[in-house]
């Protein structure tokens, strides 16, 4: 695997980052994204909802929906 080492002020903007870091080349080409990893917090709501017996709808079972709410 290659790596790259960041500079102090790209490695802070990644740790404080909230969401996404959009990784762009010096001319401002978006190269990619780069996600901080799942907390065990979310990894434990994640399972524990997978557990549950509340209903789940597919992508294309909300699609429907929302195309069937569309007054036009």
């Amino acid at each position: 695997m290659q790596q790259i080492t960041l500079d102090k002020v790209q490695s802070e903007i990644i740790v404080h980052a909230q969401g996404k870091v959009q990784i762009r080349d010096h001319t401002g080409k978006v190269l990619g994204y780069l996600s901080r990893p799942f907390t065990a917090e979310q990894i434990a709501e994640a399972k524990r909802r997978l557990a549950s017996d509340q209903p789940r709808y597919t992508t294309e079972q909300v699609l429907a929906h929302l195309r069937s709410l569309d007054p036009s």
